[in-house]
């Protein structure tokens, strides 16, 4: 119960920075071009710089172990995503299926996840974090990029088709890995000045989502059923069949508690992204998006907790 404490604590705080920014969009002291310039610096800047930084430790072979694992529950943890998202068929509209399912397969990992893991966990938490995120960046640009997309016959180029590893993120993770395995010592000067750009990470983050919500129409959102439904696909489903998978595994414990916090971030930004780039249902993704990150401020503390009691549960049976 104490690790679910630390992280409903880390939740509220995490909450008080959307509402800020919220805040700012509403009174115009953040334009819509504003704040998708800040979105720009915390995705290819401040994000990445976080993962450079966190990498620039010690080689320990335990935590080598769990990253491998980490690659492998990220996966297994998408593919749940999927699977689930297959329910969403009954009573989904067919121009809003995909948008529907692929705002319950991928979440908000980076603004959501990296943060809240950092909390918890410090350092070896945004390291569990990247091995989500990599996994993260080549099934969206593969599975749902193919989902959004459907019967599309517009070729991709090569550019299109590399997009997933030539993003700052994943240099930073190759870079941050070289640094890691090959014990490459960062200059004081750098380090220090990667470690006050990474620190700004959270606030941001939250900041530019709290904007996101503000430019939506959270009202209208609240008041369509169908948006809970597909809510509630991501916010508990998902992660309650991870909860199961997890408990069977016997990994280190900050490595499962990771990536069931991962898996129980709200939707991603990116859906919308996605369907204004290939046709799909933007309000809709919008709308789950601005439930979701909501709804995660109980769901995210309440499936942690749920994890102890069904674990201890089944312990206390055996």
């Amino acid at each position: 119960m104490e690790l679910a404490g630390i992280l409903t604590n880390q939740v509220v705080v995490m909450f008080l920075l959307l509402a800020t920014g919220m805040l700012l969009y509403k009174i115009g002291m953040i334009t819509d071009e504003g704040n998708r310039q800040m979105a720009g610096v915390v995705l290819y800047v401040v994000a990445p710089l976080l993962i450079l930084d966190t990498y620039s430790m010690e080689y320990d072979a335990t935590i080598t172990k769990n990253m491998l694992w980490g690659f492998v529950l990220s996966a297994i943890s998408i593919i749940i995503g999927i699977l689930v998202s297959y329910v969403l068929k009954i009573g989904s509209k067919k121009e809003s299926f995909p948008t529907e399912r692929f705002t319950v397969i991928f979440t908000n990992c980076g603004f959501m996840g990296i943060p809240l893991a950092d909390a918890v966990f410090g350092d070896i938490g945004v390291i569990y974090c990247t091995t989500y995120i990599t996994m993260f960046n080549l099934f969206v640009w593969t599975y749902g990029l193919a989902l959004m997309r459907g019967k599309s016959t517009e070729k991709r180029s090569v550019k299109e088709k590399l997009k997933p590893f030539l993003t700052p993120t994943m240099f930073c993770i190759v870079i941050g890995l070289l640094v890691y395995f090959l014990q490459i010592p960062m200059p004081k000067q750098l380090k220090s000045a990667v470690g006050y750009i990474s620190s700004m990470n959270t606030p941001l983050a939250m900041i530019v989502s709290g904007i996101y919500i503000a430019q939506g129409d959270l009202l209208g959102a609240l008041r369509k059923g169908r948006v809970y439904a597909v809510s509630a696909m991501k916010c508990l489903a998902v992660p309650f069949f991870m909860i199961f998978v997890l408990m069977l595994l016997p990994f280190d414990e900050k490595l499962k508690t990771t990536i069931l916090i991962l898996s129980a971030c709200p939707s991603g930004a990116n859906g919308m992204l996605f369907a204004n780039r290939f046709g799909g249902d933007a309000k809709t993704a919008s709308n789950v998006f601005t439930v979701t990150t909501i709804a995660s401020i109980g769901c995210i503390p309440f499936m942690v907790m749920a994890a102890e009691w069904i674990t201890n549960a089944v312990t206390g049976l055996f």
